[in-house]
């Protein structure tokens, strides 16, 4: 049998962490390991599949140290609802990096018979994906939320032994020391953070021992996705900082596929990704300290190097590219110049957002809103493209616009805000003409570009074709819209040579509904709330936080700010309650068991259904699924009904 545990031949990454070469049982005569040949054997597990050496010292550590009989492992202890809250607390950032990954590799998966989940560094598992008739399944080996996996107590499995070895694992069948999961099937990677911290472990679980093939590409998914964790977190922890973003094709490279060092104000390595040495050949601990110039050879002095330029790298033997990325001021400032405008102008602009002093707009946890979303705009906007981003209403479009003109302007240059919708054809045309004066860099926000009129669209065409460099020194362009870019081709709004003009690049925002990290995300926009109101030490109480986590937010996250204020506004002591909520959105789920944590799914397809007026077909685009598997869900929910 092929070992789980070998290396793979990738460099993606972490495939070397993967237990390589000699399987312990080859290795020595100890006592501990003869023990684990008995153990095996009264198993009536085959002599031709030796565990590897990462599994075996697992094993022998269970005898040795722990002193664990195998056929008496404990259950996995659950932690109380406080003590999930507390670990929570203690764990924010990196649970709400890692809520989208676990969701995306959920519905990379949602076909088969996998959990999904991500554990803390204390082995508890925080975040907890599967579908419905699964979960049962889960249950009965005592896989569930908030139970804790460490290795002392439940022996070799896939979360405690990762954690334990820092080493991206799987543990299949027989593998597992205690004999009431041998049933699971695990594939889990590390998540390593600050100064290289284990900071968690992403897991995938199966009920079905599957072959080794598709144990390996499920492995390799997971390795990948603790890479982009750890890269999404990195580039959050330095975004002040001088980054080098490192990959084999640096422009198309998907996060997993590219290591960030990040350097101080002499150009020296301060600190990098863990999966450096895997992609240049050399470990950070070598080059922590030196100039980056000389630990990697590169083409240019980094003095001379633009922002996102490629640039070419010979480390250790590999030819590789490289971007630099500027750092994030935490208070740019733009310099909003009249230029000589006229009176008229000046009417027109007084109804522009002209900012003298702003920082970034501070944006909440929804996925594609993040550090990677943000610099893939940047990037585009910074090479000359318009930017079109698409989103329903209230899913954050304008703060988005902002915060990518933000880096894109960073100290110098001007930000204009105009609402397409609020002013006349010949206001927008001259406001557009206007803008098209300026001097300077400069960065156009159009909101709402499906409902400029024909001037405003006519005076936009001109500066387009006048400014041909925008984006380098000239006039960044982003057009906000609440229809796809197909919609308004149909609907011929705007014009089509005004759209092809736009359609540089866009970003999707995903509505509220699909946000993996709903509840972090609830809390986040309540602590903010909260304090605008003076009332920072207000909390969700239990039945609340259900009904926020139940409704399907047509408003999106517009709404959701507006209940949260509502209910901190009205909440005078210290946990916010269903009488603090909105009534219409109490009223939409009033017939949901509030204490059925089980029927969340089944209660936010419900009001999505009655928002629809029933109709299957428009539901299930709303909800971003299928019509088979709203079906399936549905029918999974009347079973449930029936059967209770």
């Amino acid at each position: 049998m092929t070992d789980p545990n070998s290396y793979s031949g990738d460099c993606f990454g972490r495939s070397k962490m993967w237990e390589q070469g000699n399987s312990a049982e080859h290795c020595g005569t100890d006592a501990s390991l003869q023990e684990v040949y008995r153990l095996r054997a009264a198993r009536s597990q085959e002599v031709a599949a030796p565990l590897s050496g990462i599994v075996a010292d697992s094993w022998k550590r269970c005898l040795s140290e722990y002193n664990l009989d195998p056929d008496r492992v404990p259950r996995a202890a659950v932690l109380t609802h406080s003590e999930m809250r507390e670990l929570a607390d203690r764990h924010h950032e990196m649970i709400g990096i890692a809520g989208p990954e676990v969701e995306r590799l959920f519905m990379r998966l949602v076909d088969s018979e996998y959990l999904v989940s991500f554990a803390s560094p204390e082995a508890v598992m925080m975040l907890f994906r599967c579908d419905f008739p699964f979960l049962d399944n889960m249950s009965a080996f005592g896989v569930q939320p908030g139970s804790v996996w460490v290795e002392e107590r439940q022996g070799t499995n896939g979360v405690g032994t990762c954690l334990r070895t820092g080493r991206s694992i799987a543990i299949a069948g027989g593998e597992h020391y205690g004999s009431s999961t041998r049933a699971l099937t695990c594939m889990t990677a590390p998540v390593f953070g600050r100064d290289g911290a284990i900071e968690g472990a992403i897991n995938v679980t199966t009920a079905s021992g599957g072959d080794m093939r598709a144990n390996r590409v499920v492995r390799d998914i997971v390795e990948r996705a603790a890479l982009r964790i750890e890269n999404r977190q990195f580039l959050r922890q330095h975004r002040t900082s001088r980054l080098l973003r490192i990959a084999v094709d640096v422009v198309d490279a998907e996060l997993a596929e590219a290591s960030h060092v990040a350097l101080d104000d002499q150009g020296r390595i301060r600190a990098g990704t863990s999966n450096l040495q895997a992609l240049v050949g050399v470990s950070l601990a070598e080059v922590l300290g030196r100039r980056v110039e000389e630990a990697f050879d590169l083409d240019s002095d980094l003095g001379m190097i633009r922002p996102d330029e490629t640039i070419r790298m010979h480390a250790y033997g590999r030819r590789l590219q490289a971007l630099v990325r500027e750092p994030v001021s935490e208070s740019p400032r733009w310099r909003a110049r009249s230029g000589g405008r006229n009176p008229a102008q000046s009417e027109v602009i007084s109804k522009v957002q002209m900012v003298d002093e702003v920082s970034e707009p501070r944006l909440s946890r929804m996925g594609p809103v993040s550090e990677i979303a943000l610099e893939r705009g940047q990037r585009l906007l910074q090479s000359g493209l318009p930017l079109i981003v698409v989103g329903e209403t209230g899913t954050g479009k304008s703060a988005y616009a902002r915060a990518v003109a933000t880096r894109c302007l960073a100290r110098e240059g001007e930000m204009i805000f105009v609402d397409c919708a609020a002013m006349s054809g010949d206001e927008a045309g001259r406001a557009i003409r206007s803008i098209s004066q300026t001097r300077g860099r400069a960065c156009l926000i159009l909101d709402r570009i499906d409902e400029l009129d024909d001037a405003g669209q006519i005076a936009l065409l001109g500066m387009l074709e006048r400014d041909r460099s925008a984006g380098a020194n000239g006039i960044s362009v982003v057009a906000n819209t609440n229809l796809s870019l197909e919609q308004m081709q149909k609907d011929g709004r705007p014009r089509a040579s005004l759209l092809h003009r736009l359609k540089g690049g866009s970003i999707v925002l995903p509505p509220l509904r699909a946000i993996a990290d709903l509840e972090g995300m609830i809390l986040e926009m309540l602590e903010v709330e909260a304090q605008i109101l003076g009332k920072a030490n207000i909390r969700l109480g239990d039945e609340a936080r259900v009904v926020l986590l139940n409704y399907h937010w047509p408003g999106n996250a517009r709404e959701l700010q507006h209940a949260l204020r509502h209910a901190a506004a009205l909440c005078d002591d210290r946990f916010i309650q269903l009488d603090h909520l909105p009534d219409d959105i109490v009223a939409e789920i009033a017939d949901t068991d509030l204490t059925a944590r089980s029927k969340s799914e089944a209660s936010r397809i419900q009001a999505a259904l009655r928002h629809n007026n029933g109709n299957v077909s428009l539901t299930a685009r709303y909800l971003g699924v299928s019509r088979a598997t709203l079906y399936r869900k549905i029918n999974i929910g009347k079973v449930r009904v029936e059967a209770s």
